[in-house]
């Protein structure tokens, strides 16, 4: 055991050279076997036996304070601290020595004035000049510069990167015929010829009050120990702050006087915010005196401190976040990482990705052994077995995580044989594969585990019929067992064993090959849940940000900011410290970031150019570290940067809470996946699976089960939903109302299409219900405000004929159209008939209630006109000329010209003034129809939200209080127990006497044929009870 040093420094462990310098108390040893403590200086000052010293002295405690072993540190903190040091001038030479620790780059360690200043002018200005000499670092590097009679010269050190935060000897030699600067022992120097005269200011650090236009870099920032100039060291004893008690006659300080600027004594106060490395994944950590960066160059990660990933985390990732909407990548080596920000290293992959829209997703991971490989003759178990380790392009932790990430994963085995069995199932095997659980896997490709059997063992197609794999029959012929492992929990192949090749030199041999691994998917994508309830959550660990932290996932909604406020997604607090991280959806475009580190609320803002609650994935990612609080949204990023010099890692007690609030409140809905802390899945799937209230496992909303009618739109709330019903001829809360009216023979309704609306339509969806018994007026009739060459106007009518059907009749200008319905609608009952024109008008379809729609198809040789020329106006029960009494009677409803709906902008609060009608007013009528309605949903009941009952404290009594209360208790209860037996007893007397009575049956009533018949042949004296009749007059 040494202390202070050791006499060979090329053992193990030892990094440094140099032995300790310095002075060393109370040095103890704790055995490690007997836990006796020893005393090392005591046990040496005794000269007690195997206690020896070399080089050294050991005394009492004076001894440490001895000037001559303390190096007496110095500390500048600020730029324009420094030392001021007076000496006698007119010197030739200037030598000064000290050891320097510092973080920065740039900054002056020693100056002083070779001459008084020296004026010239520069236009009409006096520019002050004068000789001078400063020592600084410049980058990193030591450099001297000296300026004699307008002359100047700069020397460089070799040496470089002198910021670095370790202690560095320096010193400096300056005279008439030499010129040496040295750093660590390693001198740079140069033979000068100076006329060198000293003046009797010095300064370590800043050129201070000095006016040289030369000197107005920064002064040094970082630590000074034993600064010795001319031989004499500089001691704390003889620095003083006291400027005006230590002036000569002259009013200039004394000679030997040194002044104290700022500069803090006797101590190195440098915080090293490099270690422990603040920068993750291999980054390389730089500081200053005030703050450290960090250097993430070739590293696959960015960000302040390195944390974040510039890898996709999959090649589904890559495809669902980074590929273009048109782009096509048949196949590409793409660098993923599986775990983010986690400690797992990126790796590359071939990835096949096809089309962005494509399905097709396929990870392909390769290793060293994919050919074909010979198993020669002579590995014959028991004896002797062939056994062949399988390396993979992939670390295997790494490609254990993307197998357990994929849907499905396979890798094709195969064995040739020559007379060399494999499985020899049901006997004891010759032949196997290892997977990562590191069992002997006794079943082959295309089978499954347990069976002992491969491929066609399952099937019953082997060489021989009565065994389970081609090679276990022993055929002088090849024969091969080959097919796809599937089974992932087991995969990859990690090695693969053969022993039934016979003695060396037999004609037995094998050949075995072990295909690629393929994988398909990933499930990070798959954990997906749904928050139906704003008062729903889910919880896991506390976030944890010791050096850096962060939190991803990916989000859905159409939350209603409007109606329900802002939406909490995330939420962590620390009951003890008052810490917090909180994302929060403030707004359709504007998610911010509250986090508090002790020193108060910070926000991070995002506000997008384009909604967030658009019911689309967006992505969220938030970090915490020592620089900086930063969030993304997108592509969208913002931060905060961090104090470094008050910074203290989060504490958060609560568990992460996500969907609302701690406290249940401000809750989100919609729905998550992918949700990682610190790289690793948070499986929120798993627990909505075991039923949780207000969540669901997959994003399922209430649009699923597409609750909207009649072509509605659902918009989904996930909470909730509502239907936008405004192109359909329908209105209510899930567009099941109908609106309608009836029509007497006179009215007629009109409708102007607005001059900027429809103008040509060659493809028409044209709707109608109607009810009437009467067969007569129009149902519906567009017309043209253009006259063709003909003199014809373009025009569609739908109206009743005298059979009772419905005529469809158009002319677009080319021929009349006309077919009538077949059968008789006038029956009082609701009848629907909807006509569509498709195909550029070619194809004609008309359909009534359940009918067998009528097609027509136009020839395509045939030329007919079939633009609907500029309809402008639409008639509903009788047109302009129809007589008043042929009007069309009854009820309509459904009115739909393609996206125009003119009973629906009749009934609106404020009525579409293109609409007019005549004949009467109209009112709104479902005719005949009742709205669906959907029963309510089941009621979910939240669970307690850890609400607890007070437990009253017990009443304490005196002794006789206790006693005299207990008597009357015990009174009271015998008193009550009596009068419930009593009780008991006389409804058991009366119980028992009941039903027992005699009757006396009325004479001349037995030969009734019913009972009021028998009481009125009876006793006279009953009253009459004979059922009294309604008589309609």
């Amino acid at each position: 055991l040494y202390v202070g040093g050791a006499p060979n420094h090329m053992e193990r462990g030892i990094t440094v050279r140099p032995n300790f310098q310095g002075c060393l108390e109370n040095v103890l040893y704790i055995s490690p076997s007997t836990n006796a403590i020893l005393d090392i200086l005591q046990n040496l000052q005794r000269q007690l036996p195997f206690y020896g010293l070399e080089q050294g002295r050991v005394g009492s405690g004076a001894l440490c304070e001895d000037d001559s072993l303390n190096m007496h540190s110095y500390t500048f903190k600020r730029f324009d601290s420094y030392l001021e040091v007076f000496r006698k001038p007119g010197a030739t030479s200037i030598d000064v020595s000290f050891q320097m620790r510092t973080f920065e780059p740039n900054g002056i360690l020693f100056y002083t004035n070779l001459s008084e200043p020296r004026y010239f002018m520069v236009g009409i200005n006096d520019v002050p000049d004068q000789d001078f000499l400063r020592l600084f670092l410049d980058e990193g590097q030591l450099a001297c510069t000296v300026q004699l009679n307008g002359n100047k010269r700069t020397v460089r050190h070799r040496r470089d990167n002198l910021h670095d935060g370790q202690w560095h000897e320096i010193s400096l030699l300056l005279t008439q015929y030499r010129f040496n600067i040295t750093v660590d022992y390693e001198p740079e120097f140069s033979n000068t010829r100076n006329n060198l005269s000293t003046t009797d200011r010095f300064t370590f650090s800043t050129n201070g009050d000095q006016v040289n236009r030369e000197t107005t870099m920064n002064g040094f920032v970082g630590c000074l120990r034993q600064v010795i100039m001319s031989g004499i060291q500089i001691l704390p004893r003889d620095i003083t702050n006291n400027i005006t008690a230590i002036r000569a006659n002259d009013n200039r300080p004394r000679t030997g006087t040194i002044i104290n600027h700022g500069v803090l004594l006797d101590a190195c106060e440098m915080f090293d915010r490099c270690t422990p490395n603040p920068c993750r994944h291999g980054g390389i950590c730089h500081q200053t005196w005030t703050r450290f960066y960090c250097d993430c160059s070739k590293t696959g990660y960015s960000g302040a401190v390195c944390h974040v990933s510039d890898m996709p985390l999959s090649c589904l990732d890559y495809k669902l976040n980074r590929m273009k909407i048109d782009e096509i990548i048949p196949e590409r080596i793409t660098i993923i990482d599986i775990d983010g920000s986690g400690p797992l290293a990126p790796f590359p992959v071939l990835c096949r990705y096809g089309a962005k829209t494509e399905i097709l997703n396929v990870t392909e991971i390769g290793h060293y052994h994919e050919l074909e490989s010979y198993v020669s003759s002579g590995y014959q178990l028991p004896n002797s077995l062939y056994s062949q380790t399988i390396n993979y392009h992939v670390p295997l932790l790494q490609l254990f995580n993307l197998i357990d990430r994929s849907y499905v994963c396979r890798q094709y085995i195969e064995y040739t044989c020559f007379n060399s069995r494999l499985l020899n199932y049901p006997n004891s095997p010759y032949g196997w594969w290892v997977g990562r659980t590191n069992q002997t896997m006794d079943y082959w490709g295309g089978s499954e585990i347990g069976t002992g059997k491969c491929s066609c063992g399952l099937d019953m197609t082997c060489a021989n019929p009565n065994l389970f794999c081609n090679c276990d029959s022993q055929f002088t012929t090849e024969l091969k067992d080959a097919g796809y492992l599937t089974r992932k929990e087991y995969l990859p192949v990690l090695r693969v064993e053969f022993g039934d090749t016979g003695p060396v030199g037999s004609s037995q041999y094998g050949r075995y090959q072990v295909g690629r691994l393929y994988c398909e998917g990933d499930l990070l994508y798959d954990n997906t849940i749904t928050f139906r309830k704003a008062d729903a959550i889910i919880t896991v660990p506390p976030f944890e940000a010791k050096v850096a932290g962060d939190i991803r996932f990916q989000f859905k909604t159409g939350f209603d900011s409007a109606t329900f406020g802002s939406a909490i997604i995330v939420q962590n607090i620390g009951y003890d410290d008052g810490d917090l991280i909180e994302i929060r959806l403030q707004a359709p475009r504007e998610i911010a970031f509250r986090y508090s580190v002790g020193r108060g609320t910070n926000i991070i803002t995002i506000r997008a150019p384009y909604d967030f609650n658009d019911n689309d994935w967006h992505t969220v990612h938030i970090e915490i570290n020592r620089q900086e609080a930063r969030l993304t949204v997108d592509d969208l990023s913002a931060a905060n940067p961090e104090d470094q010099t008050t910074f203290r890692h989060i504490h958060l007690t609560s568990n992460l809470t996500i969907g609302a609030s701690v406290t249940n409140r401000n809750g989100f809905v919609g729905c998550i996946r992918a949700f990682q802390v610190n790289g690793q899945l948070m499986d929120l799937k798993s627990q909505a699976l075991r039923g949780m209230y207000g969540i669901s496992p997959d994003c399922i909303g209430k649009c699923q089960s597409n609750p909207c009618l009649n072509g509605g739109r659902c918009n989904e709330r996930w909470s909730t939903y509502d239907c936008d019903c405004t192109f359909t001829p329908f209105r209510g809360p899930i567009c099941s109302t109908e609106i309608g009216t009836r029509l007497e023979a006179n009215t007629m309704i009109k409708y102007t299409f607005p001059t900027q609306g429809v103008t040509a339509t060659e493809e028409e969806t044209i709707r109608v219900l109607f009810t009437t018994y009467k067969k007569q007026g129009i149902l519906m009739q567009l017309k043209s405000d253009r006259i063709d060459e003909k003199g014809m106007i373009d025009y569609f009518t739908l109206e009743m004929n005298n059979n009772g059907g419905v005529r469809v009749k158009f002319n677009y200008g080319f021929d009349t159209f006309e077919y009538n319905v077949p059968y008789d609608l006038t029956n009082g009952q609701n009848h629907e008939i909807i006509v569509t024109r498709r195909n550029q008008g070619k194809l004609i379809i008309v359909s009534v209630d359940n009918y067998e729609p009528y097609i027509d198809v136009f020839p395509q040789t045939q030329q007919i006109d079939m633009q609907f020329d500029s309809p402008r106006v639409m008639y509903i029960g009788r047109n302009e000329t129809t007589p008043p009494e042929e009007g069309f009677t009854g009820c309509i409803s459904r009115l739909q010209f393609n996206r125009i709906f003119p009973l629906k902008y009749a009934f609106l609060e404020e009525r579409d003034p293109n609409i007019t009608w005549s004949g009467g007013d109209i009112r709104e009528w479902p005719c005949g129809t009742e709205p669906v309605k959907y029963p309510p949903e089941p009621l979910e009941i939240p669970p307690d939200r850890g609400f607890s009952i007070l437990a009253l404290p017990r009443p304490i009594y005196k002794q006789y209080v206790y006693a005299r209360n207990l008597g009357l208790i015990i009174g009271s209860m015998g008193f009550l127990l009596l009068l419930i037996l009593v009780g008991l007893a006389v409804c058991y007397q009366k119980s028992s006497k009941s039903g027992h009575y005699k009757t006396k049956e009325d004479k001349g009533a037995d030969q009734a044929v019913d009972a009021d018949t028998a009481i009125l042949k009876g006793d006279s004296r009953h009253p009459d009870l004979t059922e009294p009749k309604e008589w309609i007059l």
